[in-house]
C-alpha cells in the first residue's frame, strides 16, 4: 500500500525526514520499499488498522508525536428517514448512512484532495466517488456512495445464497453464486456488500445528492469475495482486515467537511443502525507477566507511557484496548508492542541455562534411549512399504 510522505507528516506534531520515518517503520516491523516521496508498505495481515494515514501515524506516534485533528464537521446534522431493513446483523452489526445534498458549482479540488490523484496516480471518477476514495486513503474506512435519485423503497441488507447478475459500477458483469453480502432495492441486487457497487446505483459527474453508506462488515463473509468475482477492490482488501467499528461518526464529518471545502450543501441528514453497543476488550494490566515474557525489566511509568502512545487507555487495572486494534487480546500481544517500540536489538540477549536430568540405567540401551529423548530426540518405528 502506498503513503505520499508528506501527507503522513501532516499527522505528526514532529516533521521527521523520510529516512527517520523509514528506519521507525522497519523497527515497527512494516516491511517496505521508498520510491522518491512514497511509502509502499508490506502489512502484516493482523495489522489491518494501519491501512491509512490515519492508522500508519498512531504507530509512528510513539516516536514522533501527534498533530492536532484533522477537521471535521462539527455541528448538529438532522436524523434522515429512511426505510432500511438489516436482514443479517451478525455480518453487519452497524451501518450509518449520510444524505448530503449539494448546490452549484465545484470547485478547484484543494491539493490535499487533488495530490491523492496526481502524486499517487489514482484516476478521478466524479466528485462523490473521489471523496469516498479519499476517505479510505486517508482514514481507513471505505464508504459508498450511491446515487440517491436511484434508491427507491427500502433499501436492505442481507447475507443469502445468490444467482443473481450484477454489473459492477466498473462495468464488468458478473453472476453472484453461494452466499454473499448484498444490498437490495427493489427486489434486485444493487451492491456486492464490502466489495463493490453496482452500476445501476452509482455515481456520475451529474450526481447532486448521494447516501452515503458506512458499515463494519464481519471479515469473514467479505474475504475471498474479490479474489472470487476477479473484482480488484480496495474496499474489500481493508474489510477482510478488520475496520474500526467506532469511527463512523468521525468519518462522515470527515466526509462532509471535505465536501464543505469544494462545494455548497443544499442539506444533509444521517442515520445509524447498530444491533449492539460495541465493548472494548479489557486485559489486566500486569506489568511482571510483561516483563516475564520480554526479559526486561521495565518500569510502570516507562510502560503506561509506551501503552497510551500506542492509543490504549487504562482504566481501573485494565487497559482497554482500542476499537481498531482487532490483533491485541493477550498479554502476549502487549509484551509484542512493547518491544516493537523498544526494539528487539535493543532488548539484552540472556542466557538460558537448562539442566539436564540423565536417570541413569542399568543396561546400555535404555541408557543410550534415555539420553536422547532428554535432549529432544523422538523414537520412531517405520514400516517398509516393500518387502524386503
Amino acid at each position: 500500500m502506498k503513503f505520499v510522505y508528506k501527507d503522513l507528516l501532516t499527522f505528526l506534531s514532529e516533521k521527521p525526514s523520510i529516512e527517520d520515518i523509514s528506519d521507525k517503520l522497519f523497527q515497527l516491523g512494516h516491511e517496505h520499499e521508498v520510491d522518491g516521496d512514497i511509502f509502499d508498505i508490506d502489512f502484516t495481515p493482523n495489522r489491518g488498522d494501519c491501512l491509512s494515514l490515519l492508522g500508519l501515524a498512531r504507530d509512528l506516534k510513539v516516536f514522533f508525536g501527534n498533530e492536532k485533528p484533522l477537521e471535521i464537521y462539527n455541528d448538529n446534522i438532522n436524523e434522515l428517514d429512511i426505510e432500511f431493513i438489516n436482514s443479517s446483523p451478525s455480518n453487519c452489526p452497524k451501518i450509518t448512512f449520510l444524505e448530503i445534498e449539494i448546490e452549484g458549482v465545484i470547485k478547484k479540488y484543494k491539493s490535499y484532495l487533488e495530490n491523492y490523484f496526481n502524486i499517487l496516480g489514482n484516476n478521478k471518477t466524479n466528485f462523490f466517488t473521489d471523496i469516498s476514495n479519499y476517505i479510505s486513503y486517508e482514514q481507513g474506512q471505505p464508504t459508498h456512495c450511491f446515487d440517491r435519485e436511484h434508491i427507491k423503497n427500502k433499501l436492505i441488507f442481507d447475507y443469502k445464497v445468490c444467482n443473481d447478475s450484477f454489473s459492477t459500477l466498473l462495468g464488468s458483469s458478473i453472476t453472484l453464486q453461494g452466499e454473499n453480502c448484498v444490498f437490495i432495492n427493489d427486489n434486485k441486487v444493487i451492491s456486492l456488500a464490502g466489495v463493490m457497487g453496482g452500476k445501476t446505483s452509482a455515481c456520475s459527474t451529474e450526481t447532486t445528492k448521494v447516501l452515503v453508506e458506512c458499515a463494519y462488515f464481519n471479515p469473514e463473509a467479505i474475504i475471498g469475495k474479490s479474489v472470487k468475482y476477479n473484482l480488484n477492490s480496495d474496499a474489500a482488501y481493508r474489510f477482510e482486515r478488520g475496520v474500526d467499528i467506532s469511527s463512523h461518526d468521525k468519518v462522515l464529518r470527515r466526509f462532509i467537511k471535505i465536501v464543505q471545502d469544494h462545494s455548497s450543501i443544499k442539506e444533509m441528514k444521517i442515520k445509524t443502525f447498530s444491533e449492539k453497543s460495541f465493548q472494548n476488550l479489557k486485559i489486566p494490566f500486569d506489568i511482571k507477566a510483561i516483563n516475564s515474557i520480554l526479559g526486561i525489566d521495565i518500569d510502570k511509568g516507562e510502560y503506561l507511557d509506551y501503552l497510551t502512545n500506542l492509543g490504549f487507555v487504562i482504566e481501573n487495572n485494565f487497559i482497554v484496548v482500542p476499537s481498531y486494534r482487532h490483533d491485541i487480546s493477550s498479554q502476549n500481544d502487549l509484551a509484542e508492542e512493547i518491544a516493537r517500540v523498544k526494539g528487539y536489538d535493543s532488548i539484552e540477549s540472556k542466557k538460558i541455562n537448562l539442566k539436564k536430568n540423565i536417570k541413569i540405567q542399568d543396561d546400555r540401551p535404555s541408557l543410550i534411549a534415555n539420553f536422547l529423548i532428554k535432549n529432544g530426540f523422538t523414537e520412531v518405528i517405520n514400516f517398509p512399504f516393500t518387502s524386503l
